[in-house]
């Protein structure tokens, strides 16, 4: 009886340890959905919160961020980049680019980091490596240089790619890195974009929600997939010193981020602040509309031309 009984503590035991230590099963320690996170001082490196920060993990559109970087220290902004057939295929977010049709290499890159287009990630990534796939052998090289050695990209875009990961030790390295650049630093703390879609003028906001409602708020990077769920990255300051934030594999980034920054700020946003920053697109103006307008205008000119025509029959009788 008394070995029965050891054995089941026995199995007890090494059920809870396989739970305590399952690979999809995030801890809910602090109500944090994230898989990984870190939050750490960007010169000294000094870790101030994270869990599980060098577990490899998909990054989704937080890839974007070394995308730009090279596109940053490639081009000089006044390239005029033809899309390939291929960005037909590429889903959203997108800027619904045609190919075949330039556009300047400095309004891809600002579509890039703002709304997140992978279509412009997709253009510029064939444009500097002649294809994605040679591109993203630049990403890894630029990577490794950066010290980011627990990483491999796959693509430009951050769409699911097997063999496609990061950590948030590595990617708060890639950021830290951008940072360092000052028109990097000013492409991502853009709030909204205009963009000639065709015919039409769209203005896109920024997706990183902390721009609109946290003052602290310096640049970052959000990023979604299915499979890979909610990450994210950004920057913050306080007290003159700078701190980066990344999350990986997220139920929720942005209750996720705002309970990790409570660990620096007093005061963080709540979720109604969050709610009203949530980003969004509006069409400026379109052809259509000024053809209507057009149209109207010129019917009104002739009505008051047969006014005037009318009052000058009357007086002639």
């Amino acid at each position: 009886m008394r070995y029965v009984k050891s054995i089941i503590i026995l199995l007890s035991f090494f059920s809870l340890v396989c739970l305590s230590y399952g690979e999809d099963i995030p801890s809910e320690k602090n109500g944090i959905t994230a898989l990984s996170y870190l939050l750490i001082e960007k010169d000294s490196l000094k870790i101030i919160e994270g869990r599980d920060y060098h577990r490899p993990l998909p990054p989704a559109s937080t890839t974007k961020v070394l995308t730009t970087i090279l596109a940053l220290e490639t081009l000089n902004g006044n390239e005029i980049i033809r899309p390939d057939k291929g960005v037909l295929k590429i889903p959203r977010s997108k800027l619904h680019l045609i190919p075949g049709k330039g556009y300047r290499a400095q309004e891809l890159i600002k579509g890039m980091m703002i709304e997140s287009a992978n279509d412009a990630a997709y253009a510029i990534a064939t444009y500097i490596g002649g294809s994605e796939e040679n591109f993203s052998r630049m990403m890894n090289e630029k990577a490794r240089q950066i010290g980011a050695l627990n990483t491999n990209f796959k693509n430009a875009t951050g769409l699911y790619a097997p063999d496609q990961f990061t950590t948030c030790y590595d990617l708060a390295l890639i950021f830290r890195y951008a940072l360092s650049n000052p028109v990097f630093t000013e492409i991502a703390k853009i709030k909204y974009f205009l963009f000639n879609e065709g015919k039409k003028t769209v203005r896109y906001q920024n997706h990183n929600r902390f721009l609109f409602c946290f003052e602290p708020a310096i640049a970052g990077k959000t990023g979604y997939t299915r499979a890979s769920r909610h990450s994210y990255v950004g920057a913050f300051e306080k007290d003159g010193k700078t701190y980066i934030l990344t999350i990986l594999g997220s139920e929720d980034k942005w209750t996720d981020a705002v309970k990790i920054l409570k660990v620096l700020y007093d005061r963080v946003p709540s979720d109604e602040e969050l709610r009203l920053a949530k980003a969004s697109s509006f069409v400026l103006t379109s052809y259509k509309k000024e053809k209507i307008k057009k149209a109207s205008l010129k019917k009104h000119k002739t009505k008051i031309k047969n006014k005037k025509i009318k009052k000058t029959h009357l007086k002639n009788r």
